[in-house]
């Protein structure tokens, strides 16, 4: 009897798992699984051959650790100056799509891009897993340095990409930093979130000056309280000194789950958790 009772209970049980799962899928609430990437805090200079090397380390490392996705800062490839080598720069990107191809990773390339605009964008470009041209974001919010060097930008806030939908956003397009530019600030990152993005990638090139520290991770940190939805961030390392803003995974509850070192470079592969998608 003892047995027969046992069956029953486990079988019970089984039923009413099956049930649940079932139940989820038609209410369209699937589980959102976390997703690993790999965060490349490196130094930029205005070589494109040495960034490609660091970058192709990264990706060799992100290979390694079996991660998903790899973030560069801004202007990773090309360096952060509108003087770059438009030649230099596409065959270097190119490079960097057979990596991403190899290694089967998203890429979420910092670089400056010049085609036919009178001035180049400062642009973060996504390459699918199988090395191809997702698609591309500029930055909009220029600073007074970048206005003299680059047009503003004009793509699309949000991108479908590895099965989800995603939000770029680079450096001072996220908190539009006082004595940097005029404004007005458009709030790009709650567009995005409206627009339905899951997860936004910032990247940055802030520098080391400490006064800015507090105000740019504050405002990351309400930024993805407001979205709903993490911020995975990684800045380019300063030659001495520490960041002014940490690359790492800032929570909706505007906590870190993962921070990097503030000084030197870094290579670490982490772990985010998407928001949930809005039907």
């Amino acid at each position: 009897m003892a047995h027969t009772q046992l069956t029953s209970r486990r079988e019970f049980l089984i039923a009413g798992g099956v049930l649940a799962v079932s139940t989820s899928r038609v209410l369209g609430e699937e589980a959102i699984r976390s997703e690993r990437i790999t965060l490349a805090q490196i130094l930029v200079s205005r070589q494109v051959a040495e960034n490609l090397a660091r970058m192709t380390a990264a990706i060799e490392q992100a290979k390694r650790d079996r991660a998903g996705w790899v973030l560069f800062p801004e202007a990773a490839l090309s360096g952060y100056y509108g003087g770059f080598r438009p030649a230099e720069v596409q065959e270097a990107f190119l490079q960097i799509c057979r990596l991403c191809r190899q290694s089967g990773l998203i890429g979420l390339i910092g670089t400056c891009w010049q085609e036919d605009a009178e001035k180049p964008h400062n642009e973060v470009r996504i390459v699918g897993r199988e090395g191809q041209l997702v698609s591309r974001y500029a930055k909009t919010c220029l600073t007074y340095g970048d206005a003299t060097q680059f047009a503003a930008g004009g793509y699309p806030l949000v991108h479908e990409v590895g099965g989800l939908k995603i939000g770029t956003l680079i450096c001072n397009d996220l908190w539009v930093t006082p004595g940097f530019t005029d404004g007005p600030n458009p709030h790009l990152s709650l567009q995005q979130a409206r627009a339905g993005a899951q997860v936004l990638f910032h990247a940055v090139s802030s520098g080391g000056d400490q006064r800015y520290r507090a105000y740019h991770e504050s405002n990351q940190a309400l930024r993805a309280a407001e979205g709903g939805f993490p911020i995975v961030t990684v800045n380019s390392a300063v030659e001495s000194g520490e960041v002014n803003c940490a690359s790492g995974v800032i929570l909706p509850t505007t906590e870190y789950s993962h921070i990097l070192p503030r000084k030197g470079e870094a290579v670490e592969t982490v772990e985010f958790t998407p928001k949930r998608r809005e039907a």
